[in-house]
C-alpha cells in the first residue's frame, strides 16, 4: 500500500510538472515567453569567444519560438553606446551604434526601451539609428524637445514620423478562443541630460501607465532602465504587476517584491533571462518562471545573424589597422584583475584608474607632478583579468583622446580635485596618479607634498577634460586665468596622441 501511495504521488507530481510547461497549458491558460536582454554593447562574443554574441542570442530566440510562438524578445535599454566599434568610421561617417541596430535586426529583437546611453548620441544620429531599426520602441517617460515643444520620439517611415507608444497591449487567445490581454510600459532614468531630451519622473510615469493598462489588461509587465533600488521601489508601488524586466545594472539578479518578479541579466548578453508566464483566465492568476540562460560557446551561431556580425567585425578590423591597432595582440598577463565596473570607477580610487593615470604620467617625458582623468571615460563596465589584448584596452577607453600636459596654479588644481570628489557617482569623478587625499584633515598631497595653492604644478590630463564639458568642471578650459601653459601638440607616432596607445605602451613595459 505504501509503495502504491508513493507511485501515485510521483505520478501526480510529474503530471503537474508537465502541465506547468509551455505548450501543456489548460483550456483556460495562455503561455507567454520573454527572452530578456539588457545593456548590450558588443555584437561579438567576449572572453576569447567564450561568452555573449548576438548570433547566439538569435539561436536561443529561434529555440524559444519553436517551444512557444508567443515569444517576445526584449532589450531593456543601453545598446547604441558605448562601444569600440561605435567610435569608428565607416562610409565617411561615424558608426555610432549602426552595427548594434543591424545585429539586433538580424537577431530578431522585438521590443526595446531607451537606456541612458542611447542619449550619448546627438539628436540626428539617434534618429538615424531609430529609422534603421526593425524592432519596436516603447517609451513611457522621455520626450523629444523640438523647437521648444515636447513631442514623442518616433520612427520616420516614408517621410512620416510615427510616435513611439507610451504603453502597449498584446492580445493572445487561450484554447477556448478567449482573448487574454497583456500590457507593457517602458521607462528610463534621467541620468543623461541632453538639450533635446525631457524626462518625466519615471515613478509617476510608470504608475500612470499601469493605472491606464490594468483596467484593459489581464496582467501587466514593465521594461525598465533604472537602478536596482528604484526597480525594487517601483515594484512596491505596483504590487499587482507581474514582471519587471530591468536594465542599467550589469550583473544578473532576480528579486521577488511581494508578488512582483524583478530581474536583470548580465551585460553584453553574457546571460539572458527567459521568463515563462502562464496566465489562467479562470483564476485570473499569472505564474512566472524565470530561467537565467548562459549565452556561451555551447550555443551555435544563427547563420543569418552571424553574417551580419562578421560584416561589422571586418569593418572594425579595417578601421583598427588604419589607426595602427592590432586588436588580437596580447600585451600583458595581469597578476591581479582590474575592476572597470561603472560603480567602481565613478565612486572610488581603483587599480584600473590608477593604471591608466600612471600610463599617462609615463607617456609624458618631462617631469610631472600628478595626473588625473575622468572615471567616466572608462566604459568597459566589466572586470579585465589574465591575458589582456589591445582590443581590451580599446574596450576600456573606447573614445580615446590625447594625453596633454598643463602648467597651472595650485588653487586651480585644488578646485578641480575638490570638484572631482563632489562628482562621486558620476562620470566626472576623477581617477589619479601621484595624488592622495586625507579625508579626516581635508588635505591634498601632490607627489607626497601638501598641495600649495600658490605653487605652480605640471599636471597631465585628458584633452576632453580641458573642454569644460565634464560635470561641474565648466571652469576647466584653456582661457582659465590660472592656466599658465598647455602642451597638446605632438609628432606623429607619439603615444600621447591617443591615451589608448599610451596605456598599451605602459602595459607592454610593465
Amino acid at each position: 500500500m505504501k509503495k502504491l501511495f508513493l507511485f501515485l504521488s510521483l505520478a501526480i507530481a510529474l503530471g503537474a510538472c508537465r502541465t506547468a510547461k509551455v505548450g501543456k497549458t489548460s483550456q483556460d491558460e495562455v503561455a507567454v515567453t520573454f527572452l530578456h536582454l539588457n545593456d548590450v554593447y558588443e555584437i561579438s562574443p567576449l572572453d576569447n569567444g567564450k561568452v555573449g554574441g548576438m548570433a547566439r542570442v538569435a539561436t536561443v530566440r529561434q529555440e524559444l519560438l519553436k517551444e512557444n510562438p508567443n515569444t517576445i524578445t526584449v532589450l531593456s535599454g543601453d545598446f547604441l553606446s558605448p562601444s569600440v566599434t561605435g567610435t569608428l568610421r565607416y562610409e565617411g561617417k561615424g558608426i555610432k551604434g549602426r552595427q548594434m541596430v543591424d545585429a539586433m535586426n538580424a537577431a530578431g529583437v522585438d521590443w526595446v526601451c531607451f537606456g541612458n546611453h542611447e542619449f550619448d548620441l546627438d539628436e540626428k544620429d539617434l534618429q538615424e539609428r531609430i529609422n534603421e531599426s526593425k524592432f519596436n520602441w516603447l517609451n513611457t517617460n522621455a520626450s523629444e524637445k523640438i523647437n521648444g515643444k515636447l513631442e514623442p520620439f518616433g520612427k520616420i517611415v516614408n517621410g512620416t514620423k510615427i510616435p513611439f507608444p507610451k504603453t502597449k497591449i498584446f492580445t493572445f487567445k487561450n484554447a477556448k478562443g478567449e482573448d487574454i490581454k497583456m500590457g507593457m510600459f517602458g521607462v528610463v532614468l534621467p541620468s543623461n541630460p541632453k538639450d533635446y531630451v525631457f524626462y518625466d519622473d519615471f515613478f509617476e510615469a510608470a504608475k500612470k501607465a499601469y493605472a491606464e493598462l490594468k483596467p484593459q489588461c489581464d496582467f501587466v509587465v514593465g521594461l525598465t532602465h533604472i537602478n536596482k533600488v528604484d526597480d525594487i521601489t517601483l515594484a512596491g508601488m505596483l504590487p499587482e504587476a507581474t514582471l519587471i524586466m530591468g536594465g542599467h545594472d550589469h550583473e544578473n539578479m532576480k528579486e521577488k517584491i511581494g508578488n512582483v518578479i524583478m530581474a536583470k541579466a548580465d551585460a553584453n548578453a553574457k546571460t539572458a533571462y527567459i521568463h515563462r508566464i502562464v496566465y489562467n483566465k479562470a483564476t485570473r492568476k499569472a505564474e512566472v518562471k524565470s530561467e537565467l540562460r548562459k549565452i556561451d560557446n555551447t550555443i551555435p551561431d544563427n547563420p543569418e545573424a552571424a553574417i551580419v556580425v562578421k560584416k561589422w567585425e571586418d569593418i572594425a578590423d579595417a578601421s583598427f589597422k588604419a589607426i595602427g591597432i592590432d586588436k588580437n595582440e596580447v600585451i600583458a598577463d595581469l597578476k591581479e584583475p582590474l575592476d572597470g565596473h561603472e560603480a567602481t570607477v565613478r565612486n572610488q580610487q581603483c587599480p584600473m584608474g590608477s593604471m591608466i593615470a600612471k600610463a599617462m604620467t609615463t607617456a609624458t617625458p618631462e617631469a610631472t607632478d600628478c595626473a588625473f582623468f575622468n572615471g567616466g571615460s572608462i566604459r568597459i563596465d566589466d572586470v579585465v583579468s589574465g591575458k589582456i589584448t589591445q582590443l581590451d584596452v580599446l574596450r576600456i577607453l573606447p573614445f580615446g583622446g590625447k594625453v596633454i600636459a598643463i602648467k597651472m596654479r595650485g588653487r586651480l588644481l585644488e578646485r578641480i580635485l575638490e570638484t572631482g570628489l563632489k562628482n562621486k557617482g558620476s562620470g566626472g569623478y576623477l581617477q589619479w596618479d601621484k595624488i592622495t587625499y586625507d579625508e579626516a584633515k581635508k588635505e591634498w598631497k601632490i607627489n607626497g607634498k601638501q598641495l600649495d595653492v600658490n605653487q605652480e604644478y605640471k599636471v597631465v590630463t585628458s584633452d576632453f577634460l580641458l573642454t569644460g564639458k565634464e560635470r561641474n568642471l565648466d571652469f576647466f578650459v584653456k582661457t582659465n586665468p590660472d592656466i599658465i601653459s598647455v602642451s597638446d601638440s605632438f609628432p606623429d607616432g607619439d603615444v600621447r596622441n591617443d591615451i589608448r596607445k599610451a596605456v598599451i605602451s605602459f602595459l607592454k613595459k610593465n
